[in-house]
């Protein structure tokens, strides 16, 4: 059943990032329904939005519209949801990751592409060039949460556990065997949960969160990659309480959708953020 509450807005005056920034942050929020708990990617389906589970989850993806409501579930058939982190799309078709890799053991992590009503068509079989142990351990570079559509490629942001940046992968949208090796790398600090990239405005976002629980924002104008021009990145705190922000969707440069599994709170979370 899906919970009929109103948008709770909020506002904060003083956002703070690697540069320092001062403006107006105003975050709506809402619950989701609990059969998503676990919404980990996000990205329109027509004038809805559509989101999957990670995890084993089921695999499929559900659609819900901008309040949160009139959940659609659509099954994918022939595939797994092993890990499923992420989803973007372009014109024709939807790219969803199953690329989570949290203790660095898989050899099977990929990204299924399918056509506008996600029928599976095909799918891109990711390695890394530089892992040659696939031994059981927490902290490792080897693991991605973050798929973003760019023209005519795809890019892959790293969750790096080992030391909190994310390396940037860049793949052409070709089925078939991939092996990766980082273009570029950021200095997040953090762990890397979600992207989008808007075309109109060049912006590339990220979603992260700290160790300790903070969550963050990241937007990079002219997102190109590698991103020659680091001092463009801005980080900002999203000031949402326990949460757990794992997926992000661009409305324009100043306004996001983005989404946070329960993590234990009572339910997921649909957040509206505006930049003033």
């Amino acid at each position: 059943m899906i919970h009929t509450y109103q948008f709770i807005s909020y506002s904060f005056i003083l956002l703070f990032s690697t540069h320092q920034v001062l403006g107006q942050l105003t975050i709506s929020e809402r619950p989701l329904a609990r059969k998503i708990n676990e919404t980990s990617g996000l990205e329109w389906y027509g004038n809805r939005l559509v989101t999957h589970n990670d995890s084993g989850g089921r695999p499929a993806v559900y659609v819900f519209d901008p309040e949160g409501e009139e959940i659609e579930i659509i099954d994918l058939a022939g595939v797994q949801n092993i890990d499923w982190e992420d989803i973007t799309a372009d014109q024709d078709h939807y790219y969803i990751g199953d690329t989570g890799n949290n203790y660095g053991t898989r050899d099977n992590q990929k990204i299924y592409i399918t056509d506008a009503h996600f029928q599976v068509q095909d799918s891109i079989m990711l390695r890394y060039e530089g892992q040659t142990s696939f031994k059981r351990r927490k902290i490792h570079p080897y693991d991605a949460e973050a798929l973003a559509n760019f023209g005519q490629q795809l890019v892959l942001f790293s969750k790096d556990r080992q030391d909190l940046d994310s390396r940037i992968y860049v793949m052409e949208k070709t089925p078939g065997p991939i092996a990766l090796s980082a273009v570029d790398t950021l200095k997040v600090g953090c762990l890397i949960t979600g992207a989008d990239h808007h075309e109109p405005s060049g912006l590339m976002a990220l979603t992260g969160y700290a160790k300790s629980g903070e969550q963050y924002l990241f937007l990079l104008p002219d997102f190109e990659a590698p991103y020659q021009d680091k001092s463009k990145m801005r980080k900002f705190l999203l000031p949402v309480g326990p949460a757990q922000i794992e997926a992000i969707k661009i409305i324009d440069a100043h306004e996001f959708w983005l989404t946070s599994e329960d993590e234990g709170l009572g339910a997921p979370r649909l957040f509206k953020v505006r930049l003033d």
